[in-house]
C-alpha cells in the first residue's frame, strides 16, 4: 500500500509561467487610437450626435438605488406617450429597449418628459433641400437651419443626467403620517392584485348559486 510520505520520482515544478503573463506595452498607442476613432466618427455623422439619447433609471440593488444613471433605452410604453414610433425613434437618435419595463410613475413621466424635451430640441434636415416634410417630428425650415449654428449642442452626452440634490429636506413628523404604516399598505396592495380574479370568481359563483332556483 501507498502511504503517500514517499518523494516524487520527478520534480513537478516546469510550469512554463512565461506562457501566461500578458503585456500591455501598447495600451498608451491603443488609446490614442481610440480617440482619433471617435473625432473621425463625430466629422463623418456631424452635424448629427455621436451618442443617442437615453434615459434615466436607477441603480440595481438597494445599496445603490438611490443613485440615478443612463439606461440602455426607452421603454414602448415611454416612446408611445411621447407620440412617437419605436421604428421612428431609432431613426432619430432615441435608444429604444423592447425588454425593459416600467415599475414607477415617477421614473415613467420623467422620461416621456425627456423624450418631449428632445422632440423640441431635434432639428431634423430635410431629404431634398428646400422641401421640409411633415411626420411625427417635422423637418427643419430654411429659417431653423440658418439658427442651428447659434444653438449647436457641443456637449459629449445628448441631454445629460439632471442635477438631484445630495439630500432631503426634512420633514417634521405629523400625526397622519405616525399613523401611516407602509409595510401593511404594500402587503395589502400586494395581496389585493394577487388575489383579485379568485376574488371576482367568488363572487360570480355566489351570485349565481344566489339565483339558482
Amino acid at each position: 500500500m501507498v502511504h503517500f510520505q514517499g518523494a516524487f520520482n520527478s520534480v513537478h515544478l516546469r510550469k512554463h509561467w512565461t506562457r501566461f503573463v500578458k503585456t500591455w506595452f501598447n495600451q498608451a498607442a491603443r488609446k490614442r487610437r481610440r480617440l482619433q476613432t471617435r473625432q473621425a466618427k463625430a466629422a463623418e455623422q456631424f452635424p448629427r450626435p455621436v451618442s443617442k439619447l437615453r434615459p434615466v433609471v436607477r441603480c440595481g440593488t438597494i445599496k445603490y438605488n438611490k443613485r440615478a444613471r443612463l439606461g440602455r433605452g426607452f421603454t414602448l410604453a415611454e416612446i408611445k406617450k411621447a407620440g412617437l414610433g419605436a421604428a421612428f425613434a431609432r431613426s432619430v437618435g432615441i435608444a429604444v429597449d423592447h425588454r425593459r419595463q416600467n415599475k414607477s410613475v415617477e421614473a415613467f413621466q420623467a422620461n416621456v418628459q425627456r423624450l418631449l424635451e428632445y422632440k423640441e430640441r431635434l432639428v431634423l434636415f430635410p431629404r431634398t433641400e428646400g422641401k421640409a416634410k411633415k411626420g411625427l417630428i417635422n423637418d427643419a425650415t430654411q429659417e431653423t437651419l440658418g439658427k442651428l449654428a447659434v444653438s449647436q449642442n457641443n456637449e459629449k452626452v445628448v441631454l445629460g443626467l439632471p442635477e438631484q440634490g445630495k439630500r432631503e429636506k426634512p420633514v417634521k413628523l405629523t400625526k397622519e403620517l405616525t399613523d401611516k404604516n407602509a409595510y401593511r399598505t404594500i402587503r395589502q396592495e400586494w395581496s389585493n392584485k394577487r388575489n383579485t380574479g379568485k376574488r371576482e370568481k367568488r363572487a360570480k359563483d355566489e351570485a349565481e348559486a344566489a339565483n339558482k332556483p
